[in-house]
């Protein structure tokens, strides 16, 4: 069995005391990357540049660490 190395992040972001929504991300070690963003509270959220811009960089974060896993990632011989 091989073990496919991964990286996982959650971050909450939050606006004022609200935690308005929050993103998780894996970046697999051939490059694959799941995200999944939950938006608690839509209103304060879209109402939000600071929680736009917040989510803007944390996706960059996301693409560029499943990048770092490719870059990486070296394919097993048979």
């Amino acid at each position: 069995m091989k073990k496919n190395k991964q990286t996982q992040e959650t971050t909450d972001i939050v606006i004022g005391n609200n935690n308005v929504a929050n993103l998780s991300f894996t970046a697999y070690e051939m490059g694959a990357l799941e995200v999944r963003l939950t938006i608690n509270k839509p209103q304060d959220f879209h109402n939000s540049e600071e929680a736009k811009n917040e989510l803007n960089e944390l996706i960059s974060e996301s693409f560029e660490a499943s990048k770092n896993k490719l870059a990486t990632y070296e394919v097993p011989e048979k």
